[in-house]
């Protein structure tokens, strides 16, 4: 009786066995159904486990997905643990290299950690002078705060024309670092002026304009022309590098001329490298600091949020449209509810608010407003020239009335085109244009203070015509101001007041 009983325990211990092998084959850690039966038959002294035959050989592995009870095996402490499950055929066959897992820190390029690496760092059309100590001295000056807020406000002048400067750059495939050239030139400033006679924010003088599209005449200077001298400047750089092969010596020679760079280079044994001609003082000193205080800026403002720089955008997209007739700017300006200011910057070359009677000029006008100024433009009875109708007296002259208008006989004789120059009426009426105002000169009104006002001595050949046009005012204020008629007849050394210069 008691060997059929062991019996039936070992039979129950095998069903056991085989239930837990196969909760482990579904992916189960439970079997807690029968753990009590294996404590019951390890508790019988007779059929206790030993040391060299444990009573369970295939582990268990829990799965976190599905916890369950604790697995208790046996209260005997020989066999309580249950042995490590073996891993053996899931190692690789040949140990690995560790090596190849980690990476090799040796070979890769340091972190840049300051501003300065960071800024060398990057990429530049123009290699940069590092450790130059002009080219730094500049560098600090203009990141400073002082630095800081002359380039912004510089490049806030420079908003209306950098798209085309930047994509005749591009269209020219120069040096990107070429569009903030006009920074130490003009400051942006398509008025400016040197000392020397340099206009334009380019700074053309008049003898280098020459061979590069840019005319001088009574109604423009295109030297003040954004479009023509931009395309003028390239041209010229590009010239000056074919001839010298290297872009800093290209820009001296666009300061000091190409010539004295040229003879620079040959004084350097041919060898056309502006640094080493800089060391032997080769060219004037105000060339060779050109250079390096261009390349401190445009070293900045290539890449202006590195420098916590925010620049503005560009303002106006501009559009050109050929006249065949004069177009007084004030008046397009009203009618197409463009300000005139903005007008004003894109026809710089203008000498007046009035565009040339002779030939076709291009006229450059903001983009979103083509379709209504060409409408304008198209419309026969839109009065686009301010006149004034001068009724032709006993003694007068062509030449005397245009003198007294300050404007020349050939654009009285184009204004009024039936009429015979040489044979004028007395009772005839002329069409005098009195749209003839400086395009930038200061503007005046009855009403200003003596504060405002300086004083002019009447020289030959003043009108009160001539004078407004030099002083930005009207002929009328500046009658108005002192006190006389429109007819007045000025005298040579009479004391008139006009607006003081801006």
């Amino acid at each position: 009786m008691t060997n059929l009983r062991r019996f039936g325990v070992l039979i129950t211990l095998c069903v056991a066995v085989s239930l837990a092998s196969a909760k482990e084959v579904e992916g189960s850690t439970s079997i807690a159904p029968v753990s009590s039966e294996i404590a019951h038959i390890s508790s019988q002294p007779s059929v206790a486990p030993t040391d060299s035959a444990p009573l369970v050989t295939t582990p268990v592995a829990p799965t976190p997905a599905m916890p369950s009870e604790p697995v208790s095996v046996s209260t005997d402490s020989k066999s309580s643990a249950l042995p490590p499950p073996n891993t053996a055929d899931e190692l690789p066959s040949e140990p690995i290299d560790e090596s190849q897992l980690t990476p090799d820190l040796s070979q890769l390029p340091p972190e840049p950690t300051s501003l300065e690496d960071q800024a060398k760092a990057l990429q530049y059309d123009i290699p940069m002078p590092w450790g130059h100590d002009l080219f730094e001295k500049y560098r600090q000056y203009y990141l400073s705060d002082k630095g800081r807020k002359i380039l912004l406000s510089d490049m806030q002048k420079a908003a209306p024309f950098m798209d085309y400067i930047q994509s005749k750059v591009a269209e020219f495939g120069v040096p990107k670092e070429l569009a903030y050239l006009p920074i130490i030139e003009s400051a942006f400033s398509p008025f400016a002026v040197s000392r020397s006679g340099a206009t334009g924010i380019w700074q053309f003088m008049r003898n280098s304009i020459q061979g590069y599209g840019m005319t001088i005449s009574d109604w423009v200077d295109d030297r003040r022309d954004f479009m023509k001298s931009t395309d003028a400047a390239l041209n010229k750089l590009v010239d000056n590098y074919n001839q010298l092969k290297d872009w800093p010596l290209a820009i001296a020679a666009y300061n000091a001329g190409l010539g004295a760079v040229s003879r620079a280079v040959n004084r350097n044994d041919g060898n056309a490298d502006f640094w080493q001609i800089y060391n032997k003082d080769l060219i004037s000193k105000q060339a060779l600091d050109y250079v390096p205080k261009f390349l401190a800026v445009a070293s900045i403002l290539r890449y202006p949020d590195l420098y916590g720089l925010e620049l503005p955008f560009s303002t106006v997209k501009w559009e050109t449209i050929a006249l065949n007739r004069q177009v007084d700017l004030k008046l397009l300006a009203s009618k197409a509810e463009i300000p005139l200011d903005t007008l004003k910057l894109g026809n710089a070359e203008l000498h007046y608010t009035i565009t040339p009677p002779e030939d076709t000029h291009i006229l450059k006008i903001p983009a979103d407003k083509t379709d209504q100024v060409k409408a304008i433009l198209a419309d026969p009875n839109a009065p686009l020239v301010r006149y004034e109708i001068y009724k032709v007296k006993q003694g007068d002259t062509l030449t005397g009335i245009a003198k007294r208008y300050g404007i020349s006989i050939s654009m009285i004789a184009k204004v009024n085109g039936n009429m015979n120059p040489d044979r004028l009426k007395i009772g005839q009426k002329l069409m005098i244009p009195l749209s003839l105002q400086p395009l930038n000169g200061s503007s005046a009104s009855a009403s200003q203070s003596s504060a405002s006002l300086a004083t002019h001595t009447v020289r030959k050949g003043d009108t009160l015509y001539s004078l407004a046009r030099r002083f930005g005012t009207t002929a009328q204020k500046i009658a108005t101001i002192n006190g006389i008629s429109m007819e007045s007849i000025l005298r040579i050394g009479q004391k008139l007041k006009v607006p003081a210069a801006p």
